[in-house]
């Protein structure tokens, strides 16, 4: 048997020894009908350090996990290959085909990153013109569109700070 009651600061769990754990509620009260072997009890405390980040959004969806092959900083277009990901740039002729995404996070090489395919993404950091963006040097997104390499239509900017992900295939400009 197990019984819970709650004061203003603490939590006390009482534990009968060798049985299956059942509360038995009685209203606002527990009650505890055979014999209290263990108790514990649990006061106030402050919150302990966050966790590591998980998995983003539901199975399925526009945001999924990989592990840096490289130090990413957030927000760089990515390509992946054997599960790691990599910035692209415009130029990669061997990797612009494996377009994989934008990242969410920052990461080192061997950790994992929260990488987005489709989409909203905002950043107060940004201060965007509405208009197209593209993928520029070293992962970086631009308004500027190549010259050379590749035209990779990553979406559009709808404010200073927000863009709508909508990954385009490749033009091979040269």
């Amino acid at each position: 048997m197990t019984d819970t009651t709650q004061s203003a600061d603490a939590y006390v769990l009482v534990v009968e020894a060798d049985a299956d754990p059942v509360l038995v509620e009685g209203g606002d009260d527990y009650a505890i009908t055979q014999e209290q072997t263990e108790v514990v009890v649990i006061a106030a405390a402050e919150q302990g350090p966050p966790g590591p980040q998980g998995i983003p959004g539901p199975a399925g969806g526009s945001s999924l996990q990989r592990l840096a092959g490289e130090v990413v900083s957030a927000l760089r277009v990515l390509y992946e290959v054997d599960g790691e990901v990599f910035a692209l740039d415009y130029r990669d002729a061997e990797h612009i085909d494996l377009l994989l995404g934008v990242s969410l996070t920052a990461a080192d090489a061997g950790q994992p990153l929260n990488i987005q395919r489709t989409g909203v993404i905002e950043d107060v950091g940004w201060s965007w013109q509405p208009g197209r963006i593209w993928l520029g040097i070293d992962g970086q997104l631009t308004q500027t569109p190549p010259v050379d390499g590749f035209d990779v239509l990553l979406g559009a900017a709808v404010s200073a700070t927000r863009i709508t992900l909508n990954l385009q295939d490749p033009i091979d400009l040269e």
